[in-house]
């Protein structure tokens, strides 16, 4: 799912430079704008949305918000962005519940649209976590026997342990079936850059305790 702005909306890239940072001055004033936090939450909330909760109770940080920025961003003859792409992550709570809420912001040809991302730090693309999520069910069922192939998978945050272009690790925290489980996942890429496999085993699997309230989580 994703949500479109027109032009008009786009005016909040003149606002007043931020103080300097890592992005262009334009785009660090759109990330402070209250229009831009609503519709970024609308990203976060059907995300929530499509999670078994169905928790429609979110409270974003936004003072807390940080971004990562892929590539170069283009701007137009004014000097407004033109073409950017970052990931825009916040800290918060779903239902009461510690999350590291995150969406994908793209800028294409001055329109911005946002995209659904897991929460946390996963380096996934949106291809290869749907790849993911039949095999992690499968580990799931190998790790307890009231886990059945029919159960959903919800993921409530991602922890990145290793980073890419070489093999990385990341542990996905999930819920499947009332069963809370920290899921290590090892991502191999192909040496001709042709996909990645993953190998995730039953026997890595635990049992989480909870988040804490910096979105980690524990194991007992």
């Amino acid at each position: 799912m994703s949500y479109l702005i027109g032009a008009a909306l786009l005016a909040l890239f003149a606002l007043s430079p931020a103080p300097q940072t890592k992005e262009p001055p334009s785009i660090a004033s759109a990330r402070q704008d209250p229009r831009f936090h609503a519709l970024v939450e609308k990203q976060f909330r059907a995300y929530e949305a499509s999670l078994a909760t169905h928790c429609k109770d979110i409270h974003p940080d936004w003072n807390r918000a940080t971004d990562r920025l892929y590539g170069t961003v283009e701007l137009d003859k004014d000097g407004y962005p033109y073409r950017a792409t970052w990931a825009e992550q916040a800290p918060g709570t779903a239902c009461g519940e510690p999350r590291r809420f995150r969406a994908m912001i793209l800028v294409r040809e001055g329109k911005l649209e946002t995209e659904r991302m897991l929460p946390g730090d996963s380096d996934t693309s949106a291809q290869l976590e749907a790849d993911v999520r039949d095999p992690l069910l499968t580990a799931a069922v190998g790790f307890a026997r009231d886990i059945k192939p029919s159960c959903a998978v919800d993921v409530l945050d991602t922890h990145l342990l290793s980073a890419p272009p070489h093999p990385w690790q990341e542990v996905w925290l999930v819920n499947i079936c009332g069963h809370r489980l920290n899921v290590p996942i090892t991502f191999i890429p192909d040496a001709t850059g042709g996909g990645t496999s993953y190998s995730i085993s039953s026997d890595k699997i635990t049992v989480a305790a909870g988040l804490t309230a910096s979105g980690s989580s524990s194991t007992r």
